[in-house]
């Protein structure tokens, strides 16, 4: 059997490897895939830069560029600053072009790669207190939130809870992904065809893990005391998705940490990928994604290209009615936010959908001391075009729809230690609870 510290070793080793064949491997070699070799930031820095927007206005698009040029990796950009990662051997290259636009770096992390293995021993040390020396069999689905979890404990403790309640809990397979992997949701539901219903998601953005986490702790929350939950908790169909972008979430855990796209082939490049948030069909060609599929924000080839968008697009579209709320879990900034994304105009009921999103901020305080932002999407975010949020308001008319974008502000970004996953994960479970609230029980319409 093999452990957890061992698995720990034989990751470091692989790095190593990789390595030494990035650099000792013959050209002619040209079988192995080195899309599948583990992809290291060793002294890569995480860099945030402000003012960009100045740049902008003299038509330097500084993410562009950096990510083009320079091979960054955009963490997060939008109209105060910009994060993004630099590989070591770009960083003199990728300085000079900001000292020359009147650009200077704050660094955020001068090792990425050490924050990767800090999350990654993080995990492993606080499950082998919890556990001790127990096996995944005798642990059931091993679903616990001392740690990151792979797809197959996800959908395991799905399973779980499906057979634990099978009265009012049914588990669909959506669709398929282009790797031959299963879109699944859970319904849990005591009057699927009155009661109003509740839609929420994680796991879109491949790299951002503290998002399915979060979707499965409120999963849990729901479940574990479900006869004694309010009514405005019972009296609601859920709709839970933990994970929309499977492909991409089993490859940021087993080969490159920082992937954010799907994992579909494109035909006109090498680069594979498209990123689900910008593909469906609402503003898909506008400001904010790219038609480069080497892009982490490339839409696709056209308006729900991709089986994972189809898949929830189709699903939900058939479910349309009494569909009441669309959350979707990202992460990094700490910010609730409602549409319009892809225009710079608000919803016309965005007195209402402001209120509950600072009421949820305000609890979040109470419960963890943490500050959330509640927004209009494009006054904070930028302007961007494809995503889930404008669609679910724009072709199902779904009121309540928020895009909670998770812990933190920047300090560990998309590499959240897992000692903060509890926490967070509750903040992701006060802002469902605060929206079931506004909606209320069907028995009150």
């Amino acid at each position: 059997m093999i452990t957890q510290k061992t698995h720990l070793l034989m990751l470091l080793l692989m790095g190593l490897i990789a390595a030494c064949l990035a650099n000792e491997l013959p050209s002619n070699l040209t079988q192995l895939d080195v899309n599948e070799i583990p992809q290291r930031y060793d002294e890569a820095q995480l860099w945030r830069i402000y003012n960009i927007s100045e740049a902008m206005q003299h038509r330097v698009p500084v993410g562009q560029m950096l990510e083009q040029k320079f091979g960054g990796n955009i963490w997060k950009e939008n109209s105060k600053f910009l994060d993004i990662s630099i590989a070591r051997d770009q960083l003199k290259a990728a300085r000079s072009f900001l000292s020359a636009h009147r650009l200077d770096p704050q660094i955020l992390s001068h090792n990425v790669q050490a924050m990767i293995d800090e999350e990654l021993i993080g995990g492993i040390d606080a499950t082998s207190m919890v556990h001790g020396s127990r096996t995944k069999k005798s642990a059931r689905s091993s679903m616990h939130w001392k740690d990151y979890h792979d797809l197959d404990t996800i959908y395991s403790f799905m399973r779980e809870i499906r057979s634990k309640f099978p009265n009012i809990v049914r588990l669909y397979t959506i669709g398929k992904t282009e790797q031959g992997r299963d879109l699944k949701v859970l319904r849990i539901s005591e009057n699927p065809r009155e009661n109003k219903k509740v839609w929420i998601d994680g796991g879109i953005h491949a790299r951002e893990w503290i998002s399915p986490a979060t979707v499965t702790f409120i999963l849990y929350q729901l479940m574990s005391n479900w006869e004694n939950q309010p009514e405005h908790i019972r009296g609601l169909t859920w709709y839970i998705m933990p994970v929309m972008n499977p492909d991409g979430y089993e490859y940021s855990r087993t080969t490159n940490r920082l992937w954010r796209k799907n994992r579909s082939k494109s035909r006109r490049a090498q680069c594979n990928g498209v990123d689900l948030n910008r593909n469906f069909d609402i503003g898909w060609n506008g400001y904010g994604s790219s038609t480069n599929p080497c892009s982490d924000t490339y839409r696709g080839s056209s308006p729900a290209s991709e089986l994972e968008t189809r898949a929830v697009a189709e699903f939900l579209e058939k479910r349309k009615y009494n569909l009441e709320a669309y959350l979707t879990f990202h992460s990094y900034g700490q910010m609730i936010v409602y549409p319009w994304a892809y225009k710079a105009v608000k919803v016309k009921d965005a007195g209402v959908l402001q209120r509950v999103a600072s009421l949820a901020a305000e609890r979040i305080v109470q419960k963890t001391g943490t500050a959330y932002r509640a927004a209009v999407t494009h006054e904070v975010l930028g302007i961007a075009g494809g995503g889930s949020d404008d669609w679910s308001r724009a072709a199902l008319n779904v009121k309540y729809v928020y895009t909670i974008e998770l812990r933190d502000r920047g300090a560990y970004g998309f590499v959240l230690p897992p000692r903060f996953i509890k926490d967070t994960a509750l903040e992701g479970w006060t802002v469902t609870e605060t929206v079931a609230q506004a909606i209320g029980p069907s028995s009150s319409t």
